[in-house]
């Protein structure tokens, strides 16, 4: 069985019989949401980090030197944690986004590809937090500055299996500040049957514009920001109109919406709704990084 998995923000795996390949796996209290710990990501063998943004990246030398993961990840993430976290270079390998670089790792053929993140400012984030006395996005932005390489590539990555399916997770990407022949010519270079797709704030449109460019057979759709954006006081189109409409223009595709726990057989697309995960806390919680 080859099986997605997703555990809440930016986290996902796919696990097969060479074992499991871990996206931005996270689990700590964040937000106020926690679904999992530690021990669900103790059988990562490799971890593809997308870029530095801390929910995407705070629990990865956590969860490496809890287990033997090899990290795959940009050049500049890979040295941020071999000075930073103490990561042996060794469990390190390196994949350039600006190149479309590749890698082969024993089950998993990886093409590694550049996306573009919605504008963040962080000086001006930091700047609107202290005139604003906002001390949980304070406490975000200097987070942010200091404890992960924010200054990273946003990298998606293309993995191949060995039977010949090929997945694509193109994370944030899909916003407004992709082109449509940036995103055209993704779809020529990379053949997708499944595309992992984050849907957030206003971008519905723009995740039609990527699965019209990219035309996968099955689309899984997951929401990176939830909770973040409602640290943040900002609020997101529904689920469901995401869905909808990539169902309305592409009937053909197969379209499924992820939350935390979501496990999926990639072979014959069954979900297995009996998953025990742990529900976000309904208790308005501090943003306390650790």
């Amino acid at each position: 069985m080859t099986t997605l998995r997703y555990f809440g923000w930016s986290a996902l795996s796919i696990e097969t019989a060479d074992g499991a390949l871990f996206f931005d796996p996270f689990f700590r209290s964040y937000c106020g949401a926690q679904w999992f710990g530690l021990d669900d990501f103790r059988r990562a063998r490799y971890i593809c980090v997308t870029h530095g943004h801390e929910e995407h990246f705070l629990d990865v030398p956590v969860i490496a030197k809890a287990t033997d993961a090899v990290i795959v990840g940009s050049p500049s993430v890979c040295t941020f944690l071999k000075w930073r976290r103490g990561i042996p270079a060794e469990r390190l390998r390196v994949i350039d986004p600006k190149s479309f670089g590749q890698l082969s790792l024993p089950g998993f053929k990886l093409t590694a590809f550049l996306w573009k993140h919605r504008d963040i400012n962080l000086p001006r984030a930091l700047s609107r937090a202290l005139f604003h006395g906002n001390a949980t996005q304070l406490s975000w932005a200097l987070h942010s500055a200091t404890q992960a390489p924010f200054y990273s590539p946003y990298t998606g990555y293309h993995v191949e299996l060995p039977d010949g399916l090929t997945v694509l997770n193109y994370n944030e990407g899909f916003n407004t500040k992709m082109t449509d022949a940036e995103i055209e010519d993704l779809g020529r270079r990379l053949k997708t049957d499944v595309l992992l797709a984050g849907m957030q704030l206003n971008f519905v449109a723009d995740v039609v514009r990527g699965v019209a460019a990219l035309k996968p057979r099955l689309v899984v759709l997951y929401p990176p920001h939830e909770h973040f954006h409602a640290m943040m006081g900002v609020v997101s189109e529904p689920w469901p109109s995401f869905a909808a409409a990539v169902r309305e223009r592409f009937p053909e595709i197969e379209v499924r919406i992820a939350e935390p726990g979501f496990a999926l057989d990639l072979k014959s697309h069954s979900v297995d709704a009996n998953v025990p995960w742990r529900r976000a806390s309904e208790e308005k919680a501090e943003y306390t990084p650790r």
